[in-house]
């Protein structure tokens, strides 16, 4: 992998929230073992993320980092890539949009000799990752994936980056973060 990105969601864009403020700690556990056979679709709604933002329809609609919320142009564009590197799991909207989210696959890739973090006080667990460095080994050959550390980002590949853009898909901008 030459390249990872983390995504965010675009400016203008619409967003998600969870209807149930309860259901939003789901995806924050997700730890990339399989949950489909015992799924029950979280409802979600689509929002602004505040009022002068835009509302414009998005491919992946932005709830967070952690959570890779898609509608359904995005999963069959991207279905080789999201299969090979987690799980597709159907959401429930009231306004009859299909959406879907990534529980991404987990990968204990991080370099923490090379990383910058923030701990949480008197313990080693990582708050957030200032500048990620990854174990290049680890992550080669995958096209998307997580930390195994709490509301980890979804980091992505170049080749993941390019097959959004040839689809024309919109919604996310891609951050570069690491080179390896």
């Amino acid at each position: 992998m030459a390249a990872v990105y983390a995504p965010q969601g675009a400016e203008d864009f619409e967003c998600v929230n969870t209807v149930a403020d309860q259901d939003y700690e789901v995806f924050l556990q997700f730890d990339g073992r399989p949950r489909a056979s015992a799924w029950k679709p979280i409802a979600v709604r689509r929002v602004r993320a505040d009022d002068r933002q835009g509302f414009i329809p998005s491919d992946f609609p932005w709830l967070g980092s952690h959570a890779l919320i898609m509608r359904r142009s995005a999963v069959d564009a991207l279905r080789d890539i999201l299969d090979a590197n987690g799980e597709v799991l159907p959401l429930s909207t009231d306004d009859g949009v299909e959406l879907s989210v990534l529980n991404a696959r987990i990968v204990d890739a991080l370099d923490e000799a090379n990383s910058s973090l923030m701990k949480f006080p008197g313990t080693n667990r990582i708050m957030r990752i200032t500048k990620v460095a990854f174990v290049a080994s680890k992550i080669e050959g995958l096209d998307l994936f997580r930390l195994p550390h709490r509301a980890s980002s979804t980091y992505v590949s170049e080749r993941f980056v390019e097959r959004v853009k040839a689809a024309g898909l919109r919604g996310l901008v891609f951050n570069k973060v690491w080179s390896g």
